[in-house]
């Protein structure tokens, strides 16, 4: 069973109080003009977007909430904002359009469309709000807005976020010191910090952060490969890439299939600039990907291994085990396990025997590296 962190009452309060100075800047800011709203996956500008909506500080007669990839699948959505209101008093506030995940957007037309809306906005009588995750280099936006950029929360407003979570659960397992020991790492990321305290209480109640509309639906990708397997750049999948169709949230990895979650993992390690090659579905088992590793002083043959588990699944001594035979035999110079779970005592204990051949991924370390993109 799945709860929504979004919808209780607590961590709705919890945004209003910590994010009152921004709360208070959109307002002053969307008195005169439009706003870009920016911040990292996860960072909560939905949250923020969904509080002000609610609370209405503006006083607006219609405030219309969608999604980028909403208006991405059907542009008619924007019709009626591109009608002009007409102003039947003096003053009077005007409707404002948020728009949560502009960069799904890909449309050039429906682009240009919103771009015209904002433009004409005192003339339509619309404000315009848009979230992003990074910077819209469309100048067209920026120039007809104001920006702000979201930050992540802070070490007392995590420690609330923990206590919300234990809350749920009626228990208070003793967590919040290791939270505090990651927290530099998440940057005050709420959903990265809720994604941690799932991993550290494995019961049947996984506690989640999400838009509130998600993205249904995740078709399995039709995956055309040549013999003998080839890089995955020359993979050609009929949907978009696999990160960006769980829009880079951590959670949505317990969505994909075994083999979905692979093409999810060798398309990080492909973003990191090495040369990743995905092994043929049907076989006997050893390695998931192949990991070139290109250095000056030499070529580094990398075998990992993708275990797409359930949270409280962990991954034990044997596929290591396995790995490491397969390693062997093919003379790799290194090997990974990646998985959506986390590793057993005995097998962090067996991977010791292979310090320097041998890396464990688990879901906290994805997670990372899911909402954090870089180059090797």
């Amino acid at each position: 069973m799945k709860l929504d962190i979004s919808d209780d009452e607590h961590f709705k309060q919890l945004i209003r109080r910590s994010r009152r100075d921004e709360f208070n800047q959109m307002a002053q800011i969307l008195r005169h003009d439009h706003l870009v709203l920016y911040g990292e996956q996860g960072i909560g500008k939905t949250a923020l977007l969904e509080a002000f909506r609610l609370e209405n500080p503006l006083g607006y007669e219609r405030i219309g909430f969608r999604s980028g990839y909403e208006i991405e699948l059907d542009e008619s959505l924007l019709a009626p904002y591109l009608i002009p209101r007409p102003v039947t008093r003096f003053n009077e506030p005007p409707g404002l359009l948020i728009i949560d995940g502009f960069q799904d957007i890909r449309s050039a037309a429906i682009k240009e469309k919103i771009a015209t809306l904002m433009k004409e906005g005192r003339k339509t009588g619309y404000r315009v709000i848009l979230s992003a995750r990074r910077q819209i280099n469309e100048k067209v936006f920026e120039n007809n807005a104001r920006t702000l950029r979201l930050q992540g929360l802070n070490e007392r407003d995590i420690d609330r976020l923990v206590d919300i979570f234990y809350n749920e659960r009626n228990e208070h397992p003793d967590a919040v010191l290791t939270i505090r020991e990651l927290m530099q790492e998440f940057n005050g990321n709420p959903r990265a910090v809720l994604s941690a305290l799932n991993m550290l209480v494995k019961d049947e109640c996984e506690f989640i952060y999400q838009n509130p509309m998600l993205i249904e639906g995740l078709e399995r990708p039709k995956i055309i490969l040549e013999e003998p397997p080839k890089i995955i750049t020359d993979i050609r999948l009929v949907n978009k890439k696999i990160l960006d169709k769980i829009g880079r949230r951590p959670e949505a990895v317990y969505q994909l299939s075994p083999r979905q979650f692979e093409m999810m993992v060798a398309e990080i390690f492909e973003e990191r600039g090495y040369s990743v090659e995905l092994t043929k579905e049907t076989r006997d088992g050893g390695k998931d990907l192949i990991i070139l590793d290109q250095r000056d002083i030499g070529n580094f043959l990398i075998y990992a291994e993708c275990k797409r588990y359930a949270p409280g699944n962990p991954v034990g001594v044997s596929v290591i085990s396995d790995l490491i035979g397969r390693m062997s035999a093919d003379r790799a110079t290194a090997g990974m396990v990646i998985t959506s779970s986390y590793f057993s005592p005995d097998a962090k204990t067996f991977k010791t025997k292979f310090e320097h051949q041998m890396q464990l991924i688990d879901f906290l370390k994805l997670s990372t590296m899911i909402t954090k993109p870089d180059n090797k």
